[in-house]
């Protein structure tokens, strides 16, 4: 008799832990590193920019000048341009879409 005694206090103390360690499992699987590939930039020319990336400066930045702007390995633009003492670095995909800006610099 306490051998039933006590199989049944081992099943049900199982069956209490069972879910405990399936929810550990599964919000251990939903945690997910994002680690970004660094992108590696090519100067080019600033009239080597597609035409919508550069509308869309002329639209965003009326008045900056664009000092240099980068090709990078994955396709996107970095773009710096400056009004005055301040600065910005624009990231772009070819097709005009303004991915990040870097915070302003005051020269």
């Amino acid at each position: 008799m306490k051998k039933v005694i006590i199989l049944s206090a081992v099943a049900l103390a199982l069956s209490f832990a069972t879910p405990q360690v399936a929810n550990a499992i599964t919000t251990q699987n939903e945690i997910a590193i994002s680690q970004e590939k660094e992108v590696k930039y090519t100067e080019i020319k600033v009239e080597e920019l597609p035409e919508a990336v550069s509308k869309s400066i002329v639209t965003a930045y009326p008045g900056y000048k664009v000092d240099k702007a980068f090709l990078g390995d994955d396709a996107t633009f970095k773009v710096k341009v400056s009004l005055e003492d301040v600065k910005h670095v624009l990231f772009y995909k070819a097709s005009g879409e303004l991915i990040k800006i870097e915070e302003p610099a005051i020269k």
